[in-house]
């Protein structure tokens, strides 16, 4: 449970200010070109960071939450020959982004569209 901070605002009124909680994983991401788009524009550099979208599903409930993500490529992993499997590693803030993404867990990657899937393979604390 996060019970955040309490901060003053002007005069004896308080609010509650939530810390949002940080969390670190790597995964196996499957890019998949759209209609029209080669394989080419839909990969990432390695070492690079990107921000974009990551959409959970809750654990408990099984609803769909969307999380602000920045992630970056591992490296300049050669061990597939086309450009369309990568790990990487994402970082994003949210209320209990644990109850979305954990070892297993599958995801989707968007950014302006569907950019393909990815699934947990570890968690790297921070």
């Amino acid at each position: 449970m996060n019970l955040g901070r309490i901060g003053k605002v002007s005069g004896a009124s308080t609010r509650v200010i939530r810390e949002m909680k940080r969390y670190k994983f790597q995964a196996l991401v499957t890019l998949g070109p759209q209609h029209g788009e080669s394989q080419a524009e839909t990969g990432m550099p390695g070492g690079v960071t990107q921000r974009l979208v990551v959409r959970g599903q809750r654990h408990e409930t099984g609803m769909n939450k969307y999380f602000c993500a920045l992630a970056t490529r591992s490296g300049e992993d050669l061990r597939w020959s086309d450009d369309s499997h990568m790990i990487m590693t994402i970082v994003l803030v949210g209320d209990e982004p644990r109850e979305y993404f954990e070892v297993g867990d599958m995801f989707t990657v968007w950014m302006g569209r569907d950019l393909g899937r990815g699934i947990v393979t570890r968690r790297l604390f921070i």
